[in-house]
Protein backbone atom coordinates (compact mmCIF):
# COMPACT_ATOMS: atom_id res chain seq x y z
CA UNK A 1 0.00 0.00 0.00
CA UNK A 2 1.66 3.10 -0.78
CA UNK A 3 1.41 5.79 1.19
CA UNK A 4 2.44 9.91 0.64
CA UNK A 5 5.95 11.11 1.86
CA UNK A 6 8.08 13.74 1.35
CA UNK A 7 7.55 16.80 3.36
CA UNK A 8 8.41 19.07 0.92
CA UNK A 9 5.59 17.71 -1.83
CA UNK A 10 3.41 17.57 1.12
CA UNK A 11 4.21 21.45 2.00
CA UNK A 12 4.10 22.29 -1.99
CA UNK A 13 0.76 20.81 -2.53
CA UNK A 14 -1.30 22.43 0.13
CA UNK A 15 0.28 25.45 -0.22
CA UNK A 16 -0.69 25.50 -3.95
CA UNK A 17 -4.41 23.92 -2.88
CA UNK A 18 -4.56 27.18 -0.33
CA UNK A 19 -3.55 29.87 -2.85
CA UNK A 20 -6.26 28.42 -5.90
CA UNK A 21 -8.91 28.01 -3.04
CA UNK A 22 -8.54 31.92 -2.54
CA UNK A 23 -8.98 32.58 -6.13
CA UNK A 24 -11.51 30.38 -7.54
CA UNK A 25 -14.29 28.96 -5.63
CA UNK A 26 -15.70 25.25 -6.18
CA UNK A 27 -19.22 26.88 -6.57
CA UNK A 28 -17.58 29.09 -9.35
CA UNK A 29 -15.33 26.96 -10.83
CA UNK A 30 -18.49 24.35 -11.35
CA UNK A 31 -19.79 24.68 -14.99
CA UNK A 32 -22.61 22.59 -16.31
CA UNK A 33 -21.90 20.70 -19.07
CA UNK A 34 -25.45 19.20 -19.75
CA UNK A 35 -28.80 20.95 -18.68
CA UNK A 36 -29.66 17.44 -17.08
CA UNK A 37 -26.90 16.84 -15.23
CA UNK A 38 -28.12 15.27 -11.89
CA UNK A 39 -28.34 17.52 -8.81
CA UNK A 40 -25.86 15.55 -6.33
CA UNK A 41 -28.31 16.43 -3.11
CA UNK A 42 -27.75 13.94 -0.43
CA UNK A 43 -31.38 12.76 -1.10
CA UNK A 44 -32.70 11.78 -4.18
CA UNK A 45 -28.91 11.70 -5.41
CA UNK A 46 -25.59 11.09 -3.60
CA UNK A 47 -21.97 11.41 -4.14
CA UNK A 48 -21.76 7.93 -3.69
CA UNK A 49 -24.87 6.62 -6.37
CA UNK A 50 -23.85 9.26 -8.67
CA UNK A 51 -20.16 7.50 -8.32
CA UNK A 52 -22.10 4.54 -9.13
CA UNK A 53 -23.79 5.86 -12.21
CA UNK A 54 -20.74 7.39 -13.74
CA UNK A 55 -18.79 3.91 -13.15
CA UNK A 56 -21.60 2.55 -15.18
CA UNK A 57 -21.84 5.01 -17.89
CA UNK A 58 -25.43 6.01 -17.34
CA UNK A 59 -25.24 9.91 -16.37
CA UNK A 60 -23.78 12.71 -18.48
CA UNK A 61 -20.68 13.03 -16.99
CA UNK A 62 -17.93 13.23 -20.13
CA UNK A 63 -14.59 12.83 -17.37
CA UNK A 64 -13.95 12.66 -14.21
CA UNK A 65 -13.29 15.96 -13.87
CA UNK A 66 -16.62 17.12 -14.86
CA UNK A 67 -17.39 14.87 -11.90
CA UNK A 68 -15.05 15.95 -9.30
CA UNK A 69 -16.26 19.32 -10.23
CA UNK A 70 -19.84 18.33 -9.71
CA UNK A 71 -18.97 16.83 -6.23
CA UNK A 72 -16.75 19.45 -5.20
CA UNK A 73 -20.55 22.13 -5.92
CA UNK A 74 -22.56 19.56 -3.88
CA UNK A 75 -20.33 19.22 -0.81
CA UNK A 76 -19.80 22.85 -1.01
CA UNK A 77 -21.86 24.19 2.17
CA UNK A 78 -24.64 26.69 0.88
CA UNK A 79 -27.07 28.03 3.24
CA UNK A 80 -30.02 27.81 0.83
CA UNK A 81 -28.88 24.08 -0.26
CA UNK A 82 -26.80 22.36 2.21
CA UNK A 83 -25.53 18.68 1.03
CA UNK A 84 -25.03 17.92 5.05
CA UNK A 85 -28.39 18.56 6.31
CA UNK A 86 -29.94 16.92 3.28
CA UNK A 87 -27.41 13.67 4.09
CA UNK A 88 -29.11 13.58 8.09
CA UNK A 89 -32.79 14.00 6.98
CA UNK A 90 -32.32 11.05 4.30
CA UNK A 91 -30.59 8.82 7.48
CA UNK A 92 -33.13 10.17 9.48
CA UNK A 93 -35.82 8.35 7.15
CA UNK A 94 -34.38 4.68 8.40
CA UNK A 95 -32.40 5.32 12.00
CA UNK A 96 -34.56 7.95 13.26
CA UNK A 97 -33.49 9.59 16.44
CA UNK A 98 -30.62 6.75 16.48
CA UNK A 99 -27.64 9.08 14.64
CA UNK A 100 -24.03 9.42 15.29
CA UNK A 101 -23.86 13.15 15.56
CA UNK A 102 -20.13 13.49 16.57
CA UNK A 103 -19.37 11.15 13.60
CA UNK A 104 -21.48 13.15 11.10
CA UNK A 105 -19.98 16.15 12.73
CA UNK A 106 -16.56 15.39 12.16
CA UNK A 107 -17.01 13.99 8.58
CA UNK A 108 -18.87 17.17 7.39
CA UNK A 109 -15.43 19.05 8.77
CA UNK A 110 -13.43 16.21 7.16
CA UNK A 111 -15.21 16.60 4.33
CA UNK A 112 -14.15 20.50 3.73
CA UNK A 113 -10.18 19.03 4.06
CA UNK A 114 -11.53 16.62 1.69
CA UNK A 115 -12.73 19.15 -1.46
CA UNK A 116 -9.46 20.97 -1.34
CA UNK A 117 -7.85 17.65 -2.26
CA UNK A 118 -9.99 16.95 -4.72
CA UNK A 119 -9.82 20.20 -6.34
CA UNK A 120 -5.90 19.97 -6.27
CA UNK A 121 -6.43 16.69 -8.46
CA UNK A 122 -9.07 17.72 -10.41
CA UNK A 123 -6.68 20.91 -11.23
CA UNK A 124 -3.30 18.88 -11.54
CA UNK A 125 -2.11 17.68 -14.84
CA UNK A 126 -0.73 13.98 -15.42
CA UNK A 127 2.54 15.27 -16.41
CA UNK A 128 3.72 17.73 -14.04
CA UNK A 129 6.36 20.06 -14.34
CA UNK A 130 7.36 20.70 -10.99
CA UNK A 131 5.37 23.67 -10.63
CA UNK A 132 2.44 22.06 -9.16
CA UNK A 133 1.57 18.54 -7.94
CA UNK A 134 0.63 16.30 -10.42
CA UNK A 135 -1.78 13.74 -10.44
CA UNK A 136 0.14 11.02 -8.97
CA UNK A 137 1.35 13.22 -6.18
CA UNK A 138 -2.10 13.99 -5.18
CA UNK A 139 -3.89 10.66 -5.55
CA UNK A 140 -1.16 9.38 -3.23
CA UNK A 141 -2.16 12.23 -0.78
CA UNK A 142 -5.93 11.57 -1.26
CA UNK A 143 -5.54 7.97 -0.04
CA UNK A 144 -3.55 8.52 2.79
CA UNK A 145 -5.95 10.85 3.76
CA UNK A 146 -9.48 8.80 3.00
CA UNK A 147 -7.09 5.85 5.03
CA UNK A 148 -6.28 7.57 7.94
CA UNK A 149 -10.11 9.24 8.45
CA UNK A 150 -12.24 6.31 7.50
CA UNK A 151 -13.11 5.59 11.24
CA UNK A 152 -15.25 8.31 10.79
CA UNK A 153 -17.31 6.43 8.43
CA UNK A 154 -16.63 3.04 9.91
CA UNK A 155 -18.14 4.18 12.80
CA UNK A 156 -18.09 1.44 16.11
CA UNK A 157 -21.64 3.72 17.59
CA UNK A 158 -24.82 3.50 15.19
CA UNK A 159 -22.80 2.77 11.96
CA UNK A 160 -26.10 2.51 10.41
CA UNK A 161 -26.44 5.93 10.80
CA UNK A 162 -22.91 6.80 8.75
CA UNK A 163 -24.50 4.58 5.42
CA UNK A 164 -24.20 7.42 3.47
CA UNK A 165 -21.13 8.85 4.19
CA UNK A 166 -19.44 5.26 4.16
CA UNK A 167 -21.09 5.35 0.53
CA UNK A 168 -19.79 8.80 -0.57
CA UNK A 169 -16.14 8.79 0.68
CA UNK A 170 -15.73 5.26 -0.47
CA UNK A 171 -16.63 6.31 -3.65
CA UNK A 172 -14.59 9.10 -4.44
CA UNK A 173 -11.48 6.81 -2.99
CA UNK A 174 -12.20 4.38 -5.45
CA UNK A 175 -12.90 7.01 -8.59
CA UNK A 176 -9.52 8.45 -7.74
CA UNK A 177 -7.90 5.22 -7.71
CA UNK A 178 -9.83 4.38 -11.09
CA UNK A 179 -8.51 7.42 -12.74
CA UNK A 180 -4.61 7.13 -11.63
CA UNK A 181 -4.86 3.51 -12.20
CA UNK A 182 -5.83 4.29 -15.87
CA UNK A 183 -3.60 7.46 -16.50
CA UNK A 184 0.03 6.11 -15.16
CA UNK A 185 -1.07 2.65 -17.42
CA UNK A 186 1.21 3.37 -20.55
CA UNK A 187 0.03 3.21 -24.00
CA UNK A 188 3.19 0.66 -24.12
CA UNK A 189 1.13 -2.03 -21.32
CA UNK A 190 3.34 -0.90 -18.52
CA UNK A 191 1.28 -1.51 -15.94
CA UNK A 192 0.67 1.14 -12.74
CA UNK A 193 1.00 -0.58 -9.70
CA UNK A 194 -2.04 1.86 -8.67
CA UNK A 195 -4.23 -0.98 -9.69
CA UNK A 196 -2.77 -3.39 -6.76
CA UNK A 197 -4.36 -0.55 -4.23
CA UNK A 198 -7.54 -0.17 -5.97
CA UNK A 199 -7.97 -3.97 -5.96
CA UNK A 200 -6.81 -4.01 -2.04
CA UNK A 201 -9.32 -0.64 -1.64
CA UNK A 202 -12.19 -2.74 -3.33
CA UNK A 203 -11.65 -5.65 -1.19
CA UNK A 204 -12.06 -3.45 1.80
CA UNK A 205 -15.27 -1.57 1.28
CA UNK A 206 -16.91 -4.39 -0.31
CA UNK A 207 -16.54 -6.66 2.61
CA UNK A 208 -17.52 -3.77 5.11
CA UNK A 209 -20.63 -3.04 3.11
CA UNK A 210 -22.08 -6.17 3.05
CA UNK A 211 -21.35 -6.52 6.40
CA UNK A 212 -22.62 -3.09 7.00
CA UNK A 213 -26.33 -4.45 5.18
CA UNK A 214 -26.30 -7.15 7.25
CA UNK A 215 -25.96 -5.30 10.57
CA UNK A 216 -27.92 -2.29 9.27
CA UNK A 217 -30.82 -4.88 8.80
CA UNK A 218 -30.42 -6.50 11.88
CA UNK A 219 -30.88 -3.47 14.07
CA UNK A 220 -34.10 -2.28 12.38
CA UNK A 221 -35.77 -5.48 13.32
CA UNK A 222 -34.35 -4.58 17.29
CA UNK A 223 -36.33 -1.56 17.20
CA UNK A 224 -39.87 -3.13 16.20
CA UNK A 225 -41.37 -4.60 19.35
CA UNK A 226 -44.76 -6.80 19.21
CA UNK A 227 -46.53 -7.00 22.44
CA UNK A 228 -49.17 -9.70 22.17
CA UNK A 229 -52.23 -9.19 25.25
CA UNK A 230 -54.58 -12.37 25.33
CA UNK A 231 -57.86 -11.22 26.25
CA UNK A 232 -58.60 -11.66 30.00
CA UNK A 233 -59.37 -15.12 31.63
CA UNK A 234 -62.03 -13.64 33.40
CA UNK A 235 -63.94 -13.05 30.30
CA UNK A 236 -63.00 -16.30 28.64
CA UNK A 237 -64.66 -18.08 31.39
CA UNK A 238 -68.17 -16.65 30.16
CA UNK A 239 -67.51 -17.28 26.52
CA UNK A 240 -70.15 -20.25 26.61
CA UNK A 241 -72.25 -17.57 27.59
CA UNK A 242 -71.98 -15.27 24.88
CA UNK A 243 -69.24 -12.94 26.09
CA UNK A 244 -67.29 -11.64 23.39
CA UNK A 245 -63.44 -11.72 24.82
CA UNK A 246 -60.48 -9.83 22.42
CA UNK A 247 -57.24 -10.59 22.26
CA UNK A 248 -55.08 -7.78 21.55
CA UNK A 249 -51.63 -6.66 19.21
CA UNK A 250 -49.48 -3.51 19.92
CA UNK A 251 -46.61 -2.83 17.36
CA UNK A 252 -44.01 0.09 18.73
CA UNK A 253 -41.85 0.67 16.59
CA UNK A 254 -39.06 2.73 18.29
CA UNK A 255 -37.46 4.35 14.69
CA UNK A 256 -40.37 5.72 13.19
CA UNK A 257 -41.56 6.71 16.71
CA UNK A 258 -45.06 4.77 15.70
CA UNK A 259 -47.27 2.43 17.35
CA UNK A 260 -50.47 0.70 16.07
CA UNK A 261 -52.93 -1.71 18.11
CA UNK A 262 -55.17 -4.79 16.73
CA UNK A 263 -57.89 -5.61 18.34
CA UNK A 264 -59.06 -9.51 17.29
CA UNK A 265 -62.24 -11.50 18.97
CA UNK A 266 -60.43 -14.55 20.65
CA UNK A 267 -60.25 -17.50 18.24
CA UNK A 268 -61.89 -20.65 19.43
CA UNK A 269 -59.46 -23.82 18.87
CA UNK A 270 -57.37 -24.70 16.48
CA UNK A 271 -59.00 -21.10 14.68
CA UNK A 272 -56.78 -18.43 13.25
CA UNK A 273 -57.59 -14.98 14.70
CA UNK A 274 -57.61 -11.86 12.65
CA UNK A 275 -54.86 -10.17 13.60
CA UNK A 276 -52.52 -13.12 13.14
CA UNK A 277 -50.20 -11.74 10.42
CA UNK A 278 -50.77 -8.02 11.72
CA UNK A 279 -47.15 -8.07 13.63
CA UNK A 280 -45.15 -9.86 10.55
CA UNK A 281 -46.78 -7.57 7.73
CA UNK A 282 -45.79 -4.32 9.62
CA UNK A 283 -42.00 -5.73 9.37
CA UNK A 284 -42.47 -7.28 6.07
CA UNK A 285 -43.18 -3.51 5.17
CA UNK A 286 -40.12 -1.97 7.08
CA UNK A 287 -37.82 -4.54 5.61
CA UNK A 288 -39.27 -3.72 1.92
CA UNK A 289 -38.69 0.08 2.78
CA UNK A 290 -35.38 -0.33 4.16
CA UNK A 291 -33.63 -2.74 1.85
CA UNK A 292 -35.15 -0.42 -1.14
CA UNK A 293 -33.44 2.61 0.40
CA UNK A 294 -30.06 0.56 1.09
CA UNK A 295 -29.96 -0.38 -2.44
CA UNK A 296 -30.29 3.10 -3.42
CA UNK A 297 -27.68 4.38 -1.08
CA UNK A 298 -24.97 1.56 -0.52
CA UNK A 299 -26.09 -1.13 -2.59
CA UNK A 300 -26.03 0.60 -6.10
CA UNK A 301 -22.24 1.51 -5.00
CA UNK A 302 -21.29 -2.11 -3.90
CA UNK A 303 -22.52 -3.58 -7.21
CA UNK A 304 -20.38 -1.15 -9.54
CA UNK A 305 -17.68 -2.11 -7.12
CA UNK A 306 -17.63 -5.92 -7.63
CA UNK A 307 -17.88 -5.19 -11.05
CA UNK A 308 -14.79 -3.07 -11.30
CA UNK A 309 -13.06 -5.81 -8.69
CA UNK A 310 -12.94 -8.45 -11.35
CA UNK A 311 -10.80 -5.50 -13.57
CA UNK A 312 -8.86 -4.24 -10.85
CA UNK A 313 -7.47 -7.98 -9.76
CA UNK A 314 -6.86 -8.44 -13.33
CA UNK A 315 -4.80 -5.74 -13.81
CA UNK A 316 -3.35 -5.57 -10.51
CA UNK A 317 -2.06 -9.56 -11.31
CA UNK A 318 0.05 -7.50 -14.31
CA UNK A 319 1.55 -4.44 -12.30
CA UNK A 320 4.66 -3.17 -12.72
CA UNK A 321 6.45 -2.22 -9.55
CA UNK A 322 6.11 1.54 -10.50
CA UNK A 323 3.09 3.67 -9.68
CA UNK A 324 4.45 6.08 -12.31
CA UNK A 325 5.85 4.15 -15.01
CA UNK A 326 6.67 7.66 -17.22
CA UNK A 327 8.77 8.66 -14.24
CA UNK A 328 9.52 4.98 -12.65
CA UNK A 329 8.39 7.04 -9.15
CA UNK A 330 7.65 3.83 -6.96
Amino acid sequence: MRLFSGVVAVAAMMVAVCGVALLTTPASAYVTSFPDEPDIDGILITVGWAIAEFLAGLVPYPTVSALLLAIIHAWEPKPEDNYWEHVKDNVAQVCGDFINEQNLEQVAVYKQDLIGLLGSYERADVHGDGTYPDKNTVADAITTSIISNRFLIEAALLPSSMTVDFADIASVHILILKDVSELYTTPGGEVSRWWVDLSLELDHYIEYAVWLEGDFMTWRNTQIECYFDEADGGCLAFEWAGAECYDKYVITDYVRKYSETCLQMHPADGEVGSCSTFCDMYQQQVDRDDAGWLHRNLGAAKDQWAKLKLEADAMAEKASRYYNPYTKDQ
